[in-house]
């Protein structure tokens, strides 16, 4: 390590200063490097075990078991320096990382990007993707606005085997594209994890597809040296690293991307890829919001048969407002496109947009590939938990739900709205205006509507003035129809009256109007 060569200097040098001087100056040296490091000359015992700590959450499955986050802490009195660049593995001849970490403070736009990055849609807003290379032991942070930036570069550890994961305890660290789902605070975990950990979504859809096993692959920092390929699968960061890429990860939303090498390519070849791929799901939403069930399945690869038992139920009620202006549309915003090996994966937030209005349908995970020249949907899930309850098939049918909910909201919006405006028409003494809000077939009293306006033209010119107001208005729905009740206070300068209004309201023409009309005294 670097005290002893220090130690080797200090005591060749010729002439440097007397004995006395000399024995001095090798124990201040000595006292500062200990000082400054701690943990360098940790003993071979300095090990925790997790077990023994039971109020601290320990994961059950091999692949982050108490050895995940790192490294033995053997006694460094023979490791050798090495020097590292900023792609090659930062570590000595223990394999104990020593390289600070690459920082980008000024980061601008580079020119050739790794191939499994695709840059977003600018006006998506800004994406942050984790790149991990288990060739290099390098962990890379990227930003994703349109163009892609490298934020941060840093040393990592990954499975103490090489190659993808395949089974449950074969101490590999998956590759592919992952998302975080769960963050763990230092509080809540065994001293060897570190700062904190966030665990990924491994095994994924495709993952599950090939009949992968394990999980508990984990993000985390460590308490002990960083070597390389000294975990059973997860990825683990030093602690200051670890703190500061947690700064840009969005639970459910920023991907880690774990590959063996990577390759690169320049940034623009990528754009072509983008506008076929947002074609794709443009066409594939559109047959969701308006489309038959065959325009809806040509989408998919042949041989993927999605889900679609929730099919029947979203179309009937998709019906029933298809015809409504403006009409119903299914919408995406903040696509997401990662690519690894020949899988796109396209993270997306789904609405159904009407009446000016989006309502949340859920996180959209699509994985895509390539067939005959066009991409395919070989695979679907939503991210994250659901947020609709259990009784709906599909988050297109609970956001419809909601859409149902608001439009009776807005009902009873437009019904006091109505009443409103038609008690101002009353008090304004403007009968054309006040006959407007009133069915053709209205009755009332044993009345027309043409006597009605007529009975009401003769008390308008009794009284000098009228004003008409509302109070603890109640609206109930029943079919096409519903019944308004309602406190109504009338004044006039030669009569006053409290009593209960109730009206019975119907559609005609698109609008609510008065189909009867009944008062009593209270």
């Amino acid at each position: 390590m670097i005290h002893h060569r220090q130690l080797q200097q200090l005591s060749e040098t010729q002439n440097f200063c007397n004995e006395k001087e000399k024995k001095f100056l090798i124990s201040f040296v000595i006292f500062m490097v200990l000082l400054i490091n701690p943990g360098i000359c940790a003993s071979q015992n300095d090990q925790t075990t997790p077990g023994q700590m039971p109020e601290v959450y320990v994961p059950s499955e091999p692949e982050s078991n108490a050895q995940d986050a790192a490294v033995s802490s053997e006694s460094e009195s023979n490791a050798q320096n090495t020097t590292v660049t900023p792609y090659q593995s930062g570590s000595n001849a223990e394999g104990v990382v020593s390289e600070a970490p690459v920082i980008y403070e000024s980061y601008s736009p580079i020119d050739r990007i790794p191939d499994i990055l695709i840059p977003s849609d600018p006006e998506g807003g800004t994406e942050y993707v984790i790149v991990v290379e288990k060739e290099t032991q390098q962990l890379f942070l990227y930003e994703n606005k349109g163009t892609i930036k490298k934020v941060l570069q840093l040393n990592c550890s990954t499975g103490k085997a090489r190659g993808d994961k395949i089974r449950s305890g074969d101490q590999k660290t998956p590759e592919g594209v992952y998302f975080f789902i769960k963050e763990h605070k230092k509080k809540e975990l065994a001293p060897i994890y570190g700062s904190g950990a966030f665990p990924m979504d491994y095994p994924s859809l495709l993952d599950r597809m090939a009949e992968k096993t394990g999980n508990a692959i984990w993000l985390h920092g460590t308490n002990k040296p960083l070597k390389d390929r000294d975990s059973n699968g997860c990825v683990a960061l030093e602690n200051s690293n670890f703190d500061m890429v947690a700064d840009y990860i969005t639970l459910n939303r920023t991907p880690i991307v774990i590959v063996d090498k990577l390759s690169y390519s320049p940034s623009d070849v990528r754009i072509e890829e983008r506008e076929s791929i947002l074609s794709l799901v443009s066409g594939w939403e559109n047959a969701l919001g308006k489309g038959t069930y065959h325009d809806y399945l040509k989408f998919y690869d042949p041989e993927y048969l999605p889900d679609i038992s929730w099919w029947p139920e979203w179309n009937k009620k998709r019906k029933t407002i298809q015809t409504s202006q403006p009409p119903l549309s299914v919408e995406s915003k903040k696509v997401l496109i990662i690519k690894h090996k020949a899988v796109y994966v396209v993270l997306f937030d789904q609405f159904i947009k009407f009446s000016g209005t989006d309502f949340p349908a859920g996180t959209r995970k699509l994985f895509l590939t390539r067939r005959e020249d066009r991409f395919r949907i070989i695979g679907e899930e939503y991210q994250g938990k659901p947020r609709f309850e259990k009784r709906y098939k599909n988050q297109f049918v609970a956001a419809y739900q909601n859409l149902e909910i608001r439009r009776e909201y807005e009902k009873d919006e437009n019904i006091a709205g109505m009443v409103d405006n038609w008690l101002k028409a009353w008090s304004s003494k403007d009968i054309e205006k006040y006959g407007s809000y009133y069915a053709g077939d209205f009755r009332s009293q044993g009345m027309n509507l043409k006597s009605w306006l007529d009975h009401k033209k003769r008390l308008n010119k009794k009284y000098d003035y009228i004003h008409v107001s509302k109070d603890k208005l109640r609206v109930k729905k029943g079919g096409k129809r519903c019944t308004v009740s309602f406190v109504q206070i009338y004044k006039s300068n030669a009569f006053k009256a409290v009593g209960m209004k109730q009206l019975v309201l119907k559609r005609e023409g698109g609008q609510w109007k008065i189909y009867r009309e009944t008062w009593r005294k209270m």
